[in-house]
């Protein structure tokens, strides 16, 4: 398990889900530890996000009402930045959906219903590992 960097309040996380519940409880699981959190219901609105404030990483469901969440991460890594990291979620996982997150650089797939140790270890370790120097 990551140690939390004590400068965790330095990061932000744009969360992006059309279940308000999910998006609000992932709010409340990260906000308390320090981070800054950006809530968005739709692709459209994670890249209008993106491109007003500065996000530390992308927690993104794959299944969006506009874009897809793959979409969403590629229109913000090609028009906004590159490098950014992305956490998926999805209640349907299936092999060609890994083979495309892999293919387009994602950190990692976290299925629904959300195991939230496993995805504010996976935070901690998208932090640690992109940002730690």
């Amino acid at each position: 398990m990551a140690v939390l960097d004590p400068r965790a309040g330095q990061y932000s996380l744009l969360i992006t889900d059309d279940d308000e519940s999910c998006r609000d409880s992932l709010k409340d699981i990260f906000e308390p530890k320090g981070y800054i959190t950006y809530l968005a219901s739709c692709g459209r609105e994670a890249v209008k996000i993106a491109r007003t404030v500065d996000v530390d990483l992308l927690i993104l469901d794959v299944h969006l009402p506009d874009y897809s969440g793959l979409e969403t991460f590629k229109i913000i890594k090609k028009e906004i930045r590159f490098g950014i990291p992305c956490i998926f979620i999805s209640g349907e996982i299936t092999k060609e959906l890994q083979i495309d997150l892999i293919s387009a650089n994602a950190y990692t797939l976290i299925s629904k219903p959300i195991n939230v140790n496993i995805l504010k270890d996976s935070v901690e370790q998208v932090i640690a590992k992109y940002y730690w120097k």
